[in-house]
């Protein structure tokens, strides 16, 4: 179906029902078929409205208006146009940009934003070689299958999906497809987004060219610090493609919580009890979302781990092959605004690579912090106490 929004006829398609919407945003060369293997996973459950960004795909491609604020705008026509009154964003690389845009205005009805492999708030400055590199990627169907074989995924598509790929970065307006490497690519929304307060999540594939973790993890999280990063491993950029039921897990593990009420900890007293359910069945990904992207925890063994999402990740994977066992109890709760002091006791159990079962204990000291989006999590997490 076709919308009229912002003075721009946009291209919508939709399929599934529900309360809930989730609505997806493309990457720079796709189309709202990009998402269709993701949606195929999610219809069940949740009425799936995805568009063509203007320019791209079946939507009009007026001469100009192609900055982020005007994508933007389109996006809330069709919104409002359809009349969602509660809704997830999930936005894509350059869609990406555009969801953070719309979710730091704080819109009604917005329920959660998923950012896979966006495109940081911040400009991306480019020598004018690559630039002018990137403005022609999308000329020939060679110039494509090199971007695609060189740039974009990190693991092979099949022949459908290669083929769509293709046809679908060659069907962009030319005015479409130098905007966004001399426009908006370069666009500052940095201020803007540092007021999202929806509960987020960004999905990053390890081997993305081109909006890398280690980018995502320096000009993204810091300025959305309740977000939670889960890392696709041996993925592209292109993961909505090359990682389909595994992007759409993410995606309805956290609209589930969302719908749940169980996104977030809405007390102090809450973290420790999730972090013993996560932790003791081994759940990784829900361990993680314990934790805010700007902590620190020191490992019962003694390391330091700081400030960096990977290598959290890394430290816990680590602790639950030991397949642990643990119990924290609170003993005291001091609050002030949004910074929670928290004195408890724990009983850790493992099983060591010899077989051989060991416990520990002690009184932790933990430090919290309540995030915009209203949760508690883990800012500083010392299990050896105060020394």
């Amino acid at each position: 179906m076709d919308i009229d929004s912002n003075g721009t006829r946009i291209h919508v398609t939709q399929r599934g029902s529900g309360e809930l919407a989730l609505v997806f945003l493309h990457y720079y060369g796709g189309s709202s078929r990009t998402w269709d293997r993701v949606a195929s996973e999610l219809c069940d459950q949740y009425r799936i409205v995805a568009t063509d960004h203007r320019g791209w795909g079946d939507s009009e491609a007026p001469a100009d208006g192609y900055r982020i604020a005007d994508l933007a705008a389109d996006v809330e026509g069709v919104i409002e146009a359809l009349g969602l009154q509660r809704y997830v964003l999930v936005g894509h690389s350059m869609g990406g940009k555009v969801a953070q845009l719309i979710a730091s205005r704080r819109p009604r009805g917005l329920e959660g934003l998923v950012l896979v492999a966006p495109s940081p708030p911040s400009p991306m400055l480019l020598p004018d070689e690559q630039r002018a590199t990137l403005t022609g990627a999308y000329q020939s169907r060679e110039s494509v299958e090199f971007v695609i074989d060189h740039v974009l995924t990190g693991k092979s598509l099949d022949a459908a999906l290669r083929e769509q790929v293709i046809e679908d970065s060659l069907r962009g307006a030319p005015q479409a497809r130098a905007a966004w490497p001399n426009v908006a690519m370069r666009e500052d929304i940095g201020a803007a987004v540092a007021s999202i307060d929806a509960p987020t999540i960004i999905i990053s594939g390890e081997l993305d060219q081109v909006d890398r973790v280690a980018t995502l993890q320096a000009e993204l999280m810091p300025r959305i610090p309740h977000a939670a990063m889960y890392i696709l491993h041996g993925i592209g950029h292109l993961s909505p493609l090359e990682a389909p039921i595994e992007v759409a897990r993410l995606i309805a593990r956290f609209v589930d919580a969302i719908e749940n009420k169980s996104a977030v900890c809405s007390t102090p007293e809450q973290v420790p009890i999730a972090f013993d359910a996560a932790l003791n069945a081994g759940d990784l990904d829900s361990l993680l979302s314990m934790f805010s992207n700007k902590a620190t925890m020191r490992m019962t063994d003694g390391k330091v781990v700081q400030e960096s999402p990977t290598e959290l990740r890394n430290g816990l994977a680590r602790l639950l092959t030991l397949r642990p066992r643990l119990h924290n109890e609170v003993r005291r709760v001091l609050t002030s605004s949004s910074i929670a002091l928290v004195l408890l006791d724990w009983t850790l159990n493992v099983t060591l690579p010899d077989g051989q079962e060991h416990e520990e204990h002690g009184t932790a000291t933990q430090v919290m912090e309540k995030g915009p989006d209203g949760g508690w999590r883990l800012l500083i997490s010392n299990p050896l106490g105060l020394n």
